[in-house]
């Protein structure tokens, strides 16, 4: 067969004449030049309708240009050809694409499934310091006032008695800072910011709100979040190294749909051992959806979006026959409501 050769030291063509003969191709020209190239430096460059380019891997530069139809008889010296990669080529592409998509989807379950498996196993004292580290990170923006602060702690107890007691204690704090949402972090603590206190009509509100949050602490959601959105390797540095301005960035950690739905379930039975109304929560979600597009209440839906009913469930669960009572009595709400203040006016 006919061929173009380039042999790497000049640009100029030279017409060859090759043979494949015994696991080589022998190459000739009519001047009497003739070389022999083994078939195991041989490989293909490109392969087109028209020519089939050829390379040596020992000499980089060196090219042959052959025919389309010489493919059959470079089959037997060079294989077949790979045209998506060698094992690819091996099972086939269908079959391959197959296992792109088994892969894939193992893949996003592992991702989905292994922070509920991890979480669990991650040392509390680990995320004790993380959150007393994120927690001082606040610094001053922390409210001080000791009466609002024991008004909030005993909002805390009130929902689940002994819950701010013990080794496993939640540590619960009021930060004043402009923003409507609270937070649970690593190591037991729950921030609520400012404007969550402030724009509330009534402790039970509040507590709605406050229940949730220790719902994702008792189930460790907490570490969930942290492991999904930052990954295993980021989490060990972030527990072992200084957190710094990540703090505000951890408060609006996010969570699955599912554990959204659980710490919801465990936030209403909280309430009613409790025997707090669930119907003031589920009114304070209904505002917070009408005020969607106005910016009230805008971080704490990105962090606690409002799905599929979440105000329906609770007000599903008030029971008309009840005897409630509210989370705080009037003088603990006007505590709470001046906890990032030193004077503490009624209010009103």
């Amino acid at each position: 067969m006919q061929g173009t050769l380039y042999d790497g030291a000049t640009a100029f063509p030279h017409s060859v004449q090759a043979e494949v003969r015994d696991g080589g191709l022998d190459l000739s020209m009519d001047t009497g030049w003739s070389d022999r190239v083994a078939g195991n430096v041989l490989k293909r460059i490109e392969v087109s309708k028209t020519a089939i380019r050829l390379g040596r891997t020992d000499m980089p530069g060196w090219r042959l240009i052959l025919p389309a139809d010489a493919a059959p008889q470079l089959a037997s010296l060079l294989g077949r050809e790979e045209r998506y990669g060698r094992w690819i080529d091996r099972i086939g592409l269908l079959p391959a694409l197959a296992a792109f998509g088994a892969v894939a989807a193992a893949t996003v379950a592992i991702g989905y499934l292994a922070p509920q498996w991890v979480a669990p196993h991650v040392p509390r004292s680990w995320e004790r310091n993380l959150g007393d580290a994120i927690v001082g990170d606040f610094g001053d923006n922390r409210c001080r006032n000791p009466e609002g602060q024991r008004a909030l702690e005993a909002m805390a107890e009130r929902i689940e008695p002994g819950v701010t007691k013990g080794p496993d204690a939640i540590r619960i704090a009021a930060l004043d800072i402009e923003m409507f949402n609270a937070a649970a972090l690593p190591g037991g603590h729950i921030v609520v910011f400012k404007n969550a206190i402030t724009e509330t009509y009534e402790p039970d509100e509040l507590a709605g709100i406050v229940a949730h949050e220790i719902a994702h602490v008792r189930r460790r959601h907490v570490t969930e979040a942290l492991i999904r959105e930052l990954g295993i390797g980021a989490l060990i540095r972030l527990f072992a190294g200084n957190i710094g301005a990540n703090a505000e960035q951890l408060v609006a950690l996010s969570y699955t749909r599912e554990a959204e739905t659980e710490a919801d379930t465990d936030a209403i039975a909280m309430l009613r051992r409790a025997g707090i109304s669930p119907k003031p929560t589920a009114e304070l979600f209904d505002r917070l959806a009408e005020g969607e597009g106005s910016g009230f209440g805008a971080e704490f839906l990105n962090s606690h979006p409002l799905t599929g009913g979440r105000a329906k469930r609770f007000r599903a669960t008030f029971d008309s026959r009840a005897r409630y009572r509210p989370a705080l009595d009037q003088k603990q709400w006007d505590a709470l409501f001046n906890v990032c203040s030193q004077v503490a006016p009624s209010r009103k």
